[in-house]
């Protein structure tokens, strides 16, 4: 158990280090290619970095080999938005107070676009519509409608994203070796991208033995155990933007996940699974959409208060415990 453990931490590491590289190209190439802060925030990051979970639903539907396989990818789906809701928001309201007592940033107030009013409403409307099949059936239908949604959305922050742009990045970090900053660029976030895969990848599979050994239930592991490893490229993203100051680029990163595991992935595995929930997805959905609510009354008012974030840690730990101390 101790190899384990060790395991689970080096790749950890590996994935940190890969979301900075991440953060840095990909702040770097928005502005070289005049896209707004939250259209890269909210689009361009979530694609990269929801590639863990990617495999992991893929991995679990389509190759486990075992039973409970639609179960972990489903778990993975409705377990990911709760992650990023309560642990991971809380997880940036406190690197906000570090990056403030660092001196690098000016207040403990976040200061966002309203643009992010888009995908937070859409959050709180579809994510708790992703029940709906469970009860009425027709999940081709309700896979095309999420998957016409997202192309949607996207179309939309795009186009309002286009009149913000980045200002004051820094260039990539590999041109210090590579003299042409594009291409540096690109090289760079290809080489974030493959240790954003090899790094969760190992970091899944070591969970996964854990949680094994732990006697966790497949259903534990997938709304708890795998989301919080997968969750780690994001949230790092988020970590590392909120505490520069880039306030826009934190919260839309987190969204934007959130956006995608409401509309992108449940079209997905409406059209490839029986779609079969329990009560864990019913948590799930109830959390999250209390907390999306909560921070777009925040949002709307542009100044995101550095407690708001703390909001979903009260729903990580109740359903920790209902899952870890009752097994329910």
């Amino acid at each position: 158990m101790f190899e384990e453990v060790v395991s689970i931490f080096l790749d950890m590491f590996i994935v940190f280090i890969a979301a900075l590289l991440f953060v840095n190209a990909i702040e770097y190439l928005g502005s070289v290619f005049e896209l707004g802060s939250s259209f890269v925030g909210a689009i361009l990051s979530p694609l990269f970095t929801s590639l863990p979970e990617m495999i992991v639903f893929v991995v679990a539907v389509f190759f486990s080999g075992v039973a409970s396989g639609e179960e972990i990818g489903i778990g993975t789906i409705f377990g990911q938005p709760f992650m990023a809701s309560s642990l991971s928001y809380g997880l940036v309201g406190l690197t906000v107070l570090l990056g403030f007592y660092m001196k690098r940033r000016d207040d403990l107030i976040l200061e966002v676009d309203k643009a992010l009013i888009i995908p937070y409403a859409l959050i709180s409307v579809t994510f708790p519509l992703t029940l709906v099949p469970a009860y009425f059936g027709y999940h081709r239908i309700f896979g095309i409608l999420f998957l016409g949604i997202y192309v949607a959305y996207t179309i939309s922050m795009y186009k309002r994203g286009m009149s913000e742009k980045i200002e004051g990045v820094e260039e990539p970090y590999v041109c210090v070796v590579i003299p042409h900053r594009k291409f540096g660029g690109f090289i760079q976030l290809i080489a974030a991208v493959i240790l954003l895969y090899y790094g969760s990848r190992g970091l899944v599979a070591s969970v996964d033995l854990l949680s094994r050994d732990l006697g966790i239930s497949a259903l534990g592991l997938a709304l708890i155990i795998i989301p919080a490893a997968t969750a780690i490229p994001e949230t790092a993203s988020a970590l590392i933007w909120s505490y520069r100051g880039r306030d826009t680029l934190s919260i839309a990163s987190l969204i934007g996940e959130k956006v995608l595991y409401s509309t992108f992935y449940p079209g997905i595995g409406l059209l490839v699974t029986a779609w079969a929930l329990d009560v864990h997805a019913y948590l799930s959905v109830i959390g999250t959409t209390i907390i999306s609510l909560i921070l777009l009354y925040f949002i709307a008012k542009q100044r995101f208060p550095w407690w708001g974030l703390f909001f979903g840690l009260f729903f990580f730990i109740a359903y920790s415990i209902i899952v870890f101390v009752y097994h329910i």
